[in-house]
C-alpha cells in the first residue's frame, strides 16, 4: 500500500494534544477534543477536520505544505474506511464545510507553484484509488474519476475548460492493436478510446492545444479503465441528456442508492463543486506531469 495513513493519523493525534493542551489553559471551559478519530461523530469529525487542515502543523511547529495537508486527510480517509466507516470525508454533503476548508488549502497550492517546472507534490494517484477517492464508489466518487481522467488525458486545466465540455465532445473509437514482437496476431483484436476534440475557441486561445486528445483503454485493470468508467458514467446518466453539447458534469440524484438505474439529475454540477474538485485534482503528481508535459 503506497498512502501510509499513519502519517495523517499520528498528526491528527499530535494536533488534538496541542489543542486539548490550550483547552487546559483557557479560563473558558471546552470539551476537549478526541485522539480516536473513530470515536467522533460525523458532526464533530465535519467541524474537527475544518480546525485540522487550517492548525495542523510540523513537530518543528513550522507549516505543511497544501499537498502534504491532502495527503494527511487522505490517510484519515483511509483510516476511516479500514475500520469500517462508511464516510466519505471528501464527496459527502455531510462535509461540505470540510471540503470548503480543505478548499482553501488547495487553491494555496496553485499559487504557490502555478509556473513552476518541477513536480512538488506528494499526492500521488495511487493514493486516491487506495482511498476510494476514484473509481465508481458512488455518483461523486465517479464525477471526481472523470475529472480527473479529463485533466490528466485531455487536458482540461481550468474550471472553465471542463465547464464547456460536452457529451458531444467525446467520441468512442476503435483502433486495430498492432501486434506486439513475438505474439501471434489475434483476429478482430482492437483497443477501444476516447476521442476529445477541444472546440475552436479552446484552440485559438491557446496554441499549445492539440487538436484530439485521447484516452486509451486499460485492459489490464478494467476497474481503473477511463473508457469503461466514462461508459459506466454515460449509463447512469438520464438518457436526455446522452448527446447534450452544453454539460457533461451532472449533479448526482439525491436519493440515489448504488443499485439505482440512474445516478444522475439532468442538472448540470455546480461551478463551485467542479472548482473544488479541480484544485484537489491539481495536487496529484500525475495530473501535475500530465499538464507539464503536454
Amino acid at each position: 500500500m503506497c498512502l501510509k495513513y499513519t502519517f495523517g493519523v499520528n498528526a491528527w493525534k499530535q494536533w488534538v494534544m496541542t489543542k486539548n493542551a490550550e483547552i487546559e489553559k483557557s479560563s473558558i471551559r471546552r470539551k476537549p477534543f478526541k485522539s480516536e478519530i473513530l470515536q467522533l461523530t460525523a458532526d464533530e469529525l465535519n467541524y474537527s477536520l475544518c480546525l485540522f487542515v487550517k492548525e495542523v502543523r510540523k513537530p518543528n511547529g513550522s507549516e505543511y505544505a497544501p499537498d502534504t495537508i491532502y495527503y494527511l486527510v487522505l490517510g484519515i480517509q483511509q483510516y476511516l474506511f479500514e475500520n469500517g466507516r462508511i464516510d466519505n470525508i471528501f464527496t459527502d454533503p455531510y462535509y461540505e464545510k470540510f471540503t470548503d476548508c480543505l478548499d482553501e488549502v488547495a487553491r494555496k497550492f496553485s499559487v504557490l507553484y502555478n509556473d513552476s517546472q518541477y513536480i512538488v507534490t506528494r499526492v500521488e494517484e495511487e493514493h486516491l484509488w487506495e482511498s476510494k477517492q476514484l473509481g465508481a464508489h458512488s455518483p461523486h466518487v465517479l464525477l471526481s474519476t472523470l475529472m480527473f481522467f479529463n485533466t490528466k488525458h485531455f487536458n482540461l486545466v481550468t474550471v472553465e475548460e471542463h465547464m464547456q465540455l460536452s457529451f458531444s465532445h467525446i467520441m468512442k473509437h476503435w483502433k486495430r492493436n498492432p501486434n506486439q514482437p513475438g505474439q501471434a496476431k489475434i483476429p478482430g483484436s482492437r483497443n477501444v478510446l476516447l476521442r476529445f476534440y477541444p472546440p475552436q475557441s479552446a484552440l485559438e486561445a491557446n496554441s499549445r492545444k492539440k487538436k484530439v486528445y485521447e484516452q486509451q483503454e486499460n485492459e489490464e485493470n478494467p476497474l481503473r479503465c477511463p473508457v469503461k468508467l466514462y461508459e459506466f458514467y454515460i449509463s447512469k446518466c438520464p438518457e436526455s441528456v446522452r448527446t447534450r453539447n452544453d454539460v457533461f458534469y451532472l449533479q448526482p440524484e439525491r436519493s440515489c442508492v448504488p443499485d439505482s438505474p440512474v445516478w444522475y439529475s439532468t442538472q448540470a454540477l455546480s461551478r463551485q463543486a467542479l472548482a473544488k474538485m479541480l484544485h484537489r485534482v491539481k495536487m496529484v503528481k500525475e495530473i501535475n506531469i500530465a499538464l507539464l508535459t503536454s
